[in-house]
């Protein structure tokens, strides 16, 4: 399993940074606005960008495309944007046109003091709860459990500042932990709730799968199970990782082609050429992110595969 890690770990660091953004950046502050979307088209398609790049990326294009007079354009954008983090916000001194223009698709996606809980996949024993909190009304998420034999509840609290908040059921004995989860505002009266005191969720521990009677300790699975299939699983787990490493290289090197296939289109003369290099990036970092997305799956099915 380490190895898996590690293996992802240094596949993200092969990917290069965004090579796109700065320039992207560099040709909004000279005026270029429409060069700089293009670029920040490209900036959407690298793989080893992450959630808080993409907003950046989304919100820069909205104000490129306001400043074209595309206000529609700008509002797909910010609604693009508000999916991805609906606490999400431009910088608060920008133009009273670019803010007006967010704050129209905010309360257009989410009425005034919109908050909502979300439960979201989560191991065994574990509550990921997200918090839809645009208006930033939410002050504290607090989860209340009820053991089989407790009359009272008891609250778990968390800040609702993260992608999601994480708790931990405290559920050791026999019997069903019975919970739900409130999103509290400042002065400690309940917004929303993901279940109820009156209908609460449950969780049992679960327990582990009793052999067939008569069995013995090696009998479970089979004299051929415990030789030939592990084998078989390592050799596939090493060739998963194998292309996985393989990918990498590929996204790496076809993710620098792109960017000097971008660069090569901005020094072309004529618009033929220019468009042509321009179609070649675009492909390029298409084919990257293939790349990219295709070796981390490898590489987590290797990884899954050494360590079954």
């Amino acid at each position: 399993m380490w190895l898996a890690v590690t293996l992802l770990v240094v596949l993200g660091q092969a990917a290069p940074a965004n090579p796109y953004m700065e320039q992207a950046r560099a040709r909004y502050e000279a005026l270029h606005f429409s060069e700089a979307v293009e670029l920040l088209e490209l900036a959407e398609q690298v793989p080893s960008r992450t959630r808080a790049q993409h907003l950046d990326i989304l919100e820069l294009r909205a104000r490129c495309e306001l400043a074209e007079g595309r206000r529609q354009e700008a509002e797909a954008t910010y609604e693009r944007m508000l999916m991805l983090d609906p606490r999400a916000e431009p910088p608060a001194d920008l133009s009273p046109k670019i803010l007006e223009t967010f704050q129209a698709v905010k309360a257009r996606l989410f009425p005034a003091g919109y908050v909502a809980l979300k439960q979201l996949p989560a191991a065994e024993g574990l509550v990921r709860v997200e918090v839809v909190d645009p208006w930033r009304r939410a002050d504290a998420v607090v989860l209340h459990w009820r053991g089989p034999r407790d009359a009272d509840w008891r609250p778990l609290r968390a800040r609702p500042d993260a992608e999601c908040c994480v708790f931990q059921l405290p559920g050791g004995g026999p019997g069903p932990v019975r919970w739900y989860v409130e999103a509290q505002g400042p002065d400690g009266n309940g917004l929303t709730r993901l279940g109820a005191p009156e209908a609460p969720q449950e969780w049992t521990r679960g327990m582990a799968p009793l052999p067939p009677p008569g069995a013995g300790p090696g009998d479970v699975h089979g004299d051929r199970e415990s030789s030939t299939t592990p084998r078989l699983r390592r050799t596939l787990g090493w060739v998963s990782l194998g292309v996985a490493v393989a990918a990498g290289v590929g996204g790496t090197w076809l993710q620098v082609r792109s960017g000097e296939s971008h660069d090569a289109a901005s020094r072309a003369e004529w618009a033929g050429d220019s468009r042509r290099h321009s179609d070649r990036a675009r492909t390029q970092a298409g084919w990257a992110t293939g790349l990219f997305i295709g070796g981390g799956a490898a590489a987590l099915g290797g990884g899954y595969l050494l360590t079954w």
